[in-house]
């Protein structure tokens, strides 16, 4: 999932940090959380189906790079992210510290794979359960806004309300969006549950905010993933 670059060695500052991380999560309640939350049980399968067996073999990094065939580096940032010792963007400037940068591509499809709620702004596509919601979202485009911003403010732990679509947006532009997304038969039924009411005219997607990976454009010809 990265490429590799020929630049300078990382920083004291940097090789602390990784360090650090790299000992937060060889431990084995750290391991523990990974193999529960986020691993797959296809992904616990591969690796033997027996945690402890996976960790005295592999350690925590090593189970993930098994994995995602990625290098040690970029594993021990990775978990360490998951597990919330990183911040994203800490996460990626140690990656690039290390010479590493996220490949977005390798990323989206990996979190398609997984099985996450993936959101691609650039082909305004929509997957889930590692299969693509069937929406035109082009046609939908009202609704193509709604769920953008429903799924935003999910990842950050929030309700949406009008608010997120302008000042002069119906009181209630959200429930009346929600009850039209539920609509269309192509939409999960098992997304639809897990958006409910918060307060008056605010709902919000109850989904774990790492299972929520949206994909936005930046300038006219990048995608980068979106962190709250």
């Amino acid at each position: 999932m990265s490429t590799v670059s020929t630049g300078p060695e990382p920083s004291r500052r940097a090789i602390e940090e990784f360090e650090c991380n790299r000992l937060r999560i060889a431990a084995a309640p750290s391991a523990e959380r990974l193999w529960n939350r986020h691993l797959t049980p296809q992904d616990r399968e591969r690796l033997g189906g027996d945690l402890e067996a996976a960790w005295q073999r592999l350690g925590t990094a090593g189970m993930w790079r098994e994995l995602r065939g990625c290098t040690y580096e970029q594993a021990v940032c990775e978990v360490a992210q998951l597990l919330g010792f990183l911040r994203p963007e800490d996460r990626d400037w140690l990656l690039g510290e290390f010479g590493l940068s996220v490949d977005v591509e390798l990323a989206m499809e990996q979190a398609i794979e997984d099985g996450h709620l993936v959101l691609n702004e650039q082909l305004r596509e929509v997957y889930w359960a590692g299969e693509q919601i069937e929406i035109d979202w082009y046609r939908h485009s009202v609704l193509w806004d709604f769920f953008w911003q429903l799924c935003r403010y999910g990842k950050a732990g929030k309700p949406v309300d009008r608010f997120a679509f302008g000042e002069h947006a119906h009181r209630d532009i959200v429930a009346n969006q929600k009850s039209r997304l539920l609509k269309i038969e192509a939409f999960p039924t098992e997304i639809g549950v897990l958006v409910e009411p918060v307060a008056r005219g605010s709902q919000q997607l109850h989904l774990e905010p790492f299972r929520i990976r949206v994909f936005e454009m930046s300038g006219l010809d990048d995608l980068v993933e979106w962190h709250p």
